[in-house]
């Protein structure tokens, strides 16, 4: 075991929704990020290294999350005294995942028979 290892769960019903590979690993890491808060604060730059790409594809995948409802993205402002201010890192709310419509509702139900050779398989060359 790593050590500071952490684990998350993740329900297997991820798999039936309709994510690009990228916006899977993006949404994996934003739950691994929550924990159980729900709620993380990683930085463009971090998603980035972390998923091994670059900030330009991390901005398209959880845009399209939040187009998805997989999570809530809220712009985070730092104020300061003399009256400026400046985005910081955005806060990201992982948001309940919507009912998935069952698989066997929507296709057909499929038979599966094994057949065993009655012949041996000549042996290789």
């Amino acid at each position: 075991m790593v050590l500071g290892e952490r684990f998350y769960q993740m329900s297997n019903a991820i798999f039936r929704y309709d994510l690009t590979p990228m916006e899977f690993m993006v949404y994996n890491y934003l739950v691994s990020c929550a924990g159980q808060k729900d709620m993380c604060w990683p930085s463009m730059h971090r998603i980035a290294v972390n998923c091994n790409c670059s900030e330009n594809t991390i901005r398209k995948a959880i845009d399209a999350l939040v187009k998805k409802r997989f999570i809530r993205r809220v712009a985070t402002y730092e104020d300061w005294e003399d009256g400026h201010s400046r985005q910081t890192n955005n806060t990201y709310y992982i948001l309940d995942l919507s009912p998935v419509q069952s698989a066997t509702a929507t296709a057909p139900a499929k038979r599966y028979r094994q057949v065993e050779s009655t012949t041996a398989s000549p042996p290789p060359p």
